[in-house]
């Protein structure tokens, strides 16, 4: 409400800018007296009759709740102007301090209005739209938002001075993991559930002759002038709507229709304008990347126009960060946008004319101004000031803020004089709005190579030699009138088109400073003064750090960490970099400005990631192991059954009875003509020409480096057909590389088919796997008739299949291939024929500890980017002296004359050890000092079947070399014992195989 100028005058002398009383005085006229409103609307708590420009409707009410109650809001609100309009004026909790924090720029900049929204963390509660039933909870409070004991930190805040992080809790060691689980805890921002379902993310490509980054005044004459010299237009603004600041300005019918024209204009002219899209990056050649929601999209640009605006930043003085403490432009979008006001008695202060025009249309919505607080010793403009005087609002001119005060948001706050030479004035009042500093953001620019410059007359940072192609318009530019911003939008458009040289947007503006000159308000004592309200960095830590020695800008950055939370220093980087330079004795020039990067605002790693592109696979019979509850897991493309309850029991039934797993994530190909033989010699380091018709042969395959590729199985089924298989990882892989080669010229007559997904392959392994498949088949499966690395075609339960009788388990086994339709009727015969001999269905778990104790390696677990067959301890798999030449036979030549430098052997504890994992480092004591890195273990289990712990794992030749040699594994600050082992584990002379 505003209070008539009568009761003023018993509180302070009536003429404006009376700023000469004697002493301390407090303006204290209670709010619950009110004041006469002479013009306004009425208020219905804080929102406003509706009004032309606000984008609510009235006629669409939202219920929503917020840490458990109860509120209504309308369609067009943002969750923050629906709270505050409710009342709620505390939105979250600080990082560091867990002080309360309120609305402060309204325009998603800060860190103040981060909540969570279902399993969604740190969504801007300013600028997401609000929808019906939405549960919403603050983040960062505990056990609630209104009392949260984690505020106690700040009583010991003197002991947790800037980079304490890197100066406590690291000692005693052994205590860091539960200090570092507190300070999680304490400093985290929103809860991530790993259960939450992926999200509709995707990617779109767009080419455009024209870009301009910013639909306000400057970027709509830019978009409309490039058109209409025939360039393809794409304009983007990352508000609900184009118009910029013009949208939440004063309504004007005459603004309107300019900005109507202007969209009409772009429609017709095929433009292309995506809103609620932010400009991320500035890349080479003028690739622009930018989000909209859940999607990327990845631009071309011909020349790009930037006219993305300037912000507001707040000053710094005491309790800066209380809620109530709002930036004038947030004041403005509630007021215009939402019809919603900040508070019922403010005061304002400023150091432009930007600050008189949202008093006045404050005072206008009903909104009882005290006092304006500007800094400069001239009045504004005439027509706002006579306005503000009519009004009784008390003008402090040559003044401003020192500090706000409040039990849980503002109460009071002091002004000052700037220059120190009158006494403070005391004002009550329940919100102030702060219109001090405007940051231009031209992020994307200096990206793009502008060089920034300090315009110390102006107080804000310019700039100067743009890259070829880039254009500024508008505020981005400097200061300048809303008209200025059209002309130089459309000439800074017209340049874009022709491709002439980079526009000077300045060229006809006279500059009008709108920042103020002050870094550190002056009288500001009492209550810290903070500089970064993400990170909770006070003017203070600054000082602290550069006498630390940390008097760089860069370097201050990273030991400070202001700026480097969810505002990336949009709030606090010009007063970072002055404070620095006040410190330090320099000019704001001379400190310089730490290096942006991308991207400008934060981004989800979904909208990153896009759409999946590779979909998960699923083998035949994917919905029986989902029936019979197995663990499933990731294996490359496949989703594979871990296990179906115990792992060990799978491997006990392997071992003593039987075990059928799905192994349809092989890649399975049919190779064809004659001249598959010499195609698999090139391949493979293995020999294929005096591969009998139906015996089958393991084999590596190489580059032309001698690094393992892949390996798998050959059967020859006939003189000109074969069978191969290769890893389920490397199936993609393997047929591309084999294809490349065939292409080449070295598949004379050989055709390649890729049966992975239209076969299914089981593997049934156990001593007992004969006579359970026996019954099903009319093939004679004994010994004699079928030996050990055989294939046979046979029907199994009426089914064509293949049959492999290999081991990969250690036991007698037989792969069974067949097409995928007949997949679950076979599986389940087979199943069916196990059961009364124990058979279990096994998964990936028990087949790594079945291989592991067979001593079998996995490409790509136990070998590298670097692992030749020769360290992987397989040299019986070469043949140096081939008649064909193959991939990687001159790197193995040299390998082989000159020893591997490390292997890879086995490794067992000879006792359960479940400390150790893959990965853990193999090391060499030292009497002194740290232990040496000699090695890694690549597999680790614990065998069920030996009673102990063991594994494959990389040493020094010569010390892998000798067998029962003992070794060191660091654990955790621990040496566990193991000695080398060579050759297989369990059955070394393969009898059960070949039983």
């Amino acid at each position: 409400m505003v209070v008539p100028s009568i009761r003023v005058r018993n509180v302070v002398p009536r003429r404006a800018g009376s700023t000469h009383q004697s002493g301390d005085q407090k303006l204290a006229v209670d709010c619950r007296h009110g004041r006469r409103r002479p013009t306004g609307d009425d208020v219905k708590g804080r929102r406003i009759e509706a009004r032309p420009g606000q984008v609510v409707d009235r006629a669409e009410p939202l219920s929503f709740q917020f840490d458990g109650r109860s509120y209504t809001g309308y369609a067009g609100d943002t969750i923050a102007s629906a709270l505050t309009a409710a009342g709620v004026g505390i939105l979250s909790r600080s990082f560091k301090y867990h002080r309360p924090r309120g609305l402060l720029c309204g325009a998603g900049h800060c860190p103040n209005c981060l909540v969570q929204i279902g399993d969604e963390p740190s969504v801007r509660s300013c600028t997401r739209p609000l929808e019906q039933g939405m549960d919403i909870r603050s983040q960062n409070a505990w056990p609630s938002l209104d009392n949260d004991l984690m505020q106690l930190t700040e009583s010991v805040s003197r002991f947790l001075p800037v980079g304490f992080y890197y100066k406590i809790f690291h000692r005693p060691r052994f205590l860091w993991p539960a200090f570092e689980h507190l300070l999680r805890n304490a400093a985290g921002l929103g809860v991530i559930d790993p259960q939450t379902p992926e999200g509709g993310y995707d990617k779109q490509y767009l080419h455009a002759d024209v870009v301009v980054v910013g639909g306000g005044p400057a970027g709509l004459s830019a978009a409309v002038a490039a058109a209409d010299h025939g360039s393809r237009v794409l304009l983007i603004d990352e508000n609900a709507d184009v118009g910029g600041h013009l949208r939440f300005d004063r309504p004007d019918e005459t603004v309107t229709e300019r900005i109507a024209q202007c969209r009409k204009a772009l429609d017709q002219a095929g433009a292309t304008i995506l809103t609620r899209t932010s400009v991320v990056g500035w890349y080479q050649d003028h690739w622009l990347s930018a989000v909209r929601v859940n999607r990327l999209y990845k631009i071309r640009a011909g020349a790009v126009v930037v006219a993305s605006g300037a912000f507001e930043a707040p000053p710094i003085f005491a309790s800066n960060d209380r809620p109530g403490v709002l930036l004038a432009s947030a004041a403005q979008r509630l007021l215009h946008l939402h019809g919603v006001i900040p508070g019922q008695r403010g005061v304002i202060v400023t150091a432009s004319d930007a600050g008189w025009a949202v008093a006045v249309d404050l005072i206008e919505a009903g909104v009882d101004i005290v006092a304006i607080a500007d800094e400069r010793p001239e009045p504004g403009p005439p027509e706002q000031h006579e306005t503000l005087t009519t009004a009784g609002v008390v003008i402090h001119q040559g003044y401003t803020i020192s500090a706000a005060r409040g039990a849980r948001g503002v109460d009071e706050v002091d002004l000052v004089p700037v220059d120190c030479t009158a006494a403070k004035q005391t004002i009550r009042c329940d919100f102030v709005a702060l219109s001090t500093s405007w940051i231009p953001s031209a992020e994307l620019a200096t990206m793009a190579g502008a060089r920034s410059h300090y315009d110390e007359t102006l107080a804000e940072m310019t700039l100067k030699d743009l890259p070829e192609g880039i254009f500024l318009a508008g505020r981005v530019a400097g200061p300048c009138t809303a008209e200025q911003e059209w002309i130089q939008g459309s000439a800074a458009g017209t340049a874009a088109a022709a491709e002439g040289p980079s526009h000077d947007s300045t060229t006809g503006t006279t500059p009008i400073p709108r920042s103020s000159q002050i870094v550190v308000s002056p009288g500001s004592a009492g209550d810290k003064r903070f500089v970064c309200f993400c990170e909770d960095v006070t003017d203070t830590d600054i000082e602290t750090a550069v006498a630390e020695g940390y008097d760089r800008i860069e370097l201050l950055k990273r030991y400070s960490t202001v700026g480097m939370g969810p505002c990336q220093g949009r709030m606090c980087g010009l007063n970072s970099i002055r404070l620095c330079a006040q410190n330090t004795g320099q000019s704001v020039q001379e400190t310089g400005r730490t290096t942006g990067r991308p991207p400008v605002t934060p981004v989800s790693l979904g909208a990153l990631a896009g759409q999946k592109m590779e979909p998960v696979q699923l083998s035949a019979i994917h919905d029986w192991h989902v029936g019979h509850e197995a663990r499933l897991m990731v294996a490359g493309p496949w989703m594979r059954p871990e296990h179906y309850g115990t792992p060990e029991d799978e491997v006990r039934a392997v071992r003593e009875a039987a075990g059928l797993i799905d192994v349809s994530p092989l890649g399975k190909l049919k190779l064809t003509g004659p001249g598959v033989a010499t195609l698999l010699e090139r391949l493979y380091v293995n020999p294929w020409k005096d591969l009998r018709r139906g015996r089958v042969r393991y084999g590596i395959m190489c580059n032309d480096e001698g690094i393992i590729l892949d390996d798998g199985v050959c059967a020859r089924i006939s003189d000109h057909e074969w069978y191969v298989s290769t890893t389920s990882t490397g199936a993609s892989g393997a047929v591309e590389w084999m294809e490349w080669w065939r292409q080449s010229g070295w598949g004379d007559g050989v055709h390649i088919t890729d049966m992975t997904e239209t076969h299914a392959a089981f593997n049934l392994a156990g001593p007992l796997s004969r006579q359970i498949l026996q019954p099903l088949t009319s093939r004679d499966l004994s010994h004699g008739k079928f030996p050990y690395m055989r294939a046979r075609r046979a029907e199994v339960a009426g089914v064509p299949c293949l049959l492999l009788r290999i081991g990969f388990t250690g036991e007698l086994g037989y792969e069974i291939h067949c097409p995928a339709g007949y997949a679950p009727y076979l599986w389940d015969a087979l199943i069916e024929a196990g059961i009364p001999h124990g058979l279990l269905p096994f998964g990936v778990e028990a087949q790594r500890v079945l291989r592991l104790e067979k001593g079998h390696f996995i490409v790509g677990q136990d070998t590298d980017a670097l692992t030749d067959p020769l360290a992987a301890d397989a040299p019986w798999a070469v043949r140096l002296d081939k008649d064909e030449d193959f991939l990687g036979r001159r790197a193995l030549t040299r390998i082989s004359e000159e020893g591997p430098r490390q292997r890879l052997v086995g490794f067992r504890t000879r006792r359960r050890a479940d400390a150790l994992v893959e990965g853990l480092q193999v090391v060499r004591p030292a009497d002194r000092g740290a232990p040496e890195i000699i090695g890694w273990i690549s597999s680790c289990r614990y065998s069920p079947t030996l009673q102990e712990t063991i594994g494959l794992c990389w040493l020094p030749t010569e010390l892998a070399e000798q067998q029962d040699t003992p070794f060191h594994i660091h654990v955790e600050g621990q040496l566990e014992l193991a000695h080398v082992h060579h050759g297989p584990f369990y059955d070394p002379q393969g009898e059960r195989l070949r039983c």
